[in-house]
């Protein structure tokens, strides 16, 4: 029982790395915390966030190879989301991208 749990837990942390990958942010551990700004940290260190984030940005994407939203919108996006310093801000800035994106699939 032990070992399926060590394993699943390798698992997880394999795959959080990975899909770490697949983002704007760069959680490598080879990168230097100190060199990201408060809400990329929040967003490398707690999977929650990380997972959230990794749905808005794959969403970003494909609103953006559709032509729903601007490369403007992404970046107005990423400058409110690194102006957050704490847990409680960036959630309400995932909202907030969550109901802006819902709006923008919507009038396709």
């Amino acid at each position: 029982m032990h070992c399926w749990i060590a394993a699943a837990a390798l698992v997880a942390l394999v795959l959080a790395g990975a899909a770490h990958a697949a983002t704007d942010i760069d959680c490598a551990p080879s990168t230097a915390p100190a060199g990201r700004v408060p809400s990329q940290r929040l967003i490398c260190e707690s999977a929650l966030f990380s997972m959230g984030y990794q749905r808005i940005y794959a969403d970003q994407q494909r609103l953006l190879k559709a032509g729903t939203i601007t490369e403007a919108e992404v970046a107005a996006f990423r400058k409110k989301r690194d102006s957050c310093e704490t847990a409680a801000c960036l959630d309400a800035v995932f909202r907030e991208w969550r109901t802006f994106a819902a709006q923008a699939g919507s009038k396709r």
